[in-house]
């Protein structure tokens, strides 16, 4: 809402929206590596998932009061940016912070991206190999970094808000699916040691 006018900006992500994004990226992610990271940190697995659940939290919004202060000073900043958190960095420290928030988004998306690709190209393939079909690991990372790149490709998150339901859609079929699963492998002792070999 801008303080001057009383008006609520027409543009942007709205409140649904970006809970959506939220929930679909943070907590998709989760769901990937959530059940390995169980076995390997056992019950206190459970501590630091609370402990970073709330530091995110926390984090996020202090971010968002940042950018509100952002806001009331710099009135150009109530348009649509492109590029928030350089733009928080740049005016709390100057370009330096500007360059160091960009240097360091670029080295996690490229992460992210890298672990995003390989696992879903090794999920296509497991379900590929399951109807007899046969094709490299290496050109199912290649088929999935093509369809990936055209949503790269989308200027903001407010045009590709399909994806962030997609995505919240999934998180949620995906550990109904993994108990079902779960479900139907607890009796089965083959595939009890299978999993164990993993």
């Amino acid at each position: 809402m801008d303080k001057d006018t009383g008006v609520v900006k027409a543009q942007g992500l709205g409140l649904f929206i970006a809970s959506v994004f939220l929930a679909g990226e943070m907590a998709g992610g989760g769901v990937l590596a959530l059940a390995k990271a169980m076995v390997f940190t056992g019950p206190a697995g459970l501590a630091f998932i609370v402990f970073f659940a709330l530091s995110t939290g926390f984090v996020g919004t202090r971010l968002g009061l940042c950018w509100v202060m952002l806001e009331e000073r710099y009135p150009e900043l109530r348009e649509q940016v492109r590029d928030p958190y350089p733009t928080v960095a740049e005016k709390a420290t100057g370009s330096i912070g500007r360059h160091l928030s960009t240097f360091c988004i670029t080295i996690t998306l490229y992460g992210d991206g890298c672990v995003y690709i390989v696992a879903m190209a090794t999920y296509l393939k497991n379900v590929f190999m399951e109807m007899d079909v046969e094709i490299s690991l290496c050109y199912w990372m290649l088929i999935v970094a093509v369809f990936m790149a055209p949503i790269c490709w989308l200027g903001t998150p407010n045009d590709f808000w399909p994806v962030a339901v997609g995505a919240l859609i999934t998180t949620v079929v995906a550990p109904v699916l993994v108990m079902v699963r779960e479900s139907l492998d607890a009796h089965d002792e083959t595939a009890a040691t299978t999993r164990l070999a993993m």
